[in-house]
């Protein structure tokens, strides 16, 4: 699994950038196009743009540097629609919700998205054999956790 989406930061509209979601992405079901833009020097944030307009935008976290005992792991089946890469082309992120009242801020911890960096393609998949919350505050300092 990459610590890093992609190693390099695709911050530009090209089209050798886009990571393509057959099914799109929960709740953005027909949007299927999408760039990873880098939002901070250290790699953790991103923003998972639609490729061919400005919404949706949705901000994605790398969890493995937040969450260091977070380990993810993919059905076959999953594994099979992003093309059977090895673990070393998989890139996790997760989505992020950020709240006025940063405390409160949360991850989906169960649903990441998945992207197979060699094929450039991704699914945003639903963990099925653990106990990771849909919604696991951000900012650990404060009260976080868990929900």
């Amino acid at each position: 699994m990459k610590s890093t989406p992609f190693g390099a930061e695709p911050q530009v509209r090209g089209r050798k950038n886009i990571i393509h979601f057959e099914d799109g992405i929960y709740g953005f079901e027909t949007v299927k196009d999408f760039v990873l833009l880098k939002q901070d020097e250290g790699g953790a944030v991103w923003s998972l743009q639609a490729a061919d307009a400005d919404y949706p935008s949705l901000i994605v976290v790398n969890p493995f540097l937040i969450f260091p005992d977070y380990s993810p792991a993919l059905s076959k089946a999953e594994r099979k629609r992003l093309g059977d890469p090895p673990s070393e082309d998989l890139c996790f992120l997760t989505v992020a919700v950020i709240k006025r009242n940063l405390a409160d801020s949360v991850v989906n911890l169960k649903s990441p998205v998945v992207i197979n960096v060699s094929k450039r393609i991704g699914r945003q998949v639903i963990l099925e054999d653990n106990d990771y919350p849909v919604r696991c505050r951000l900012f650990r300092g404060a009260a976080a956790g868990r929900e």
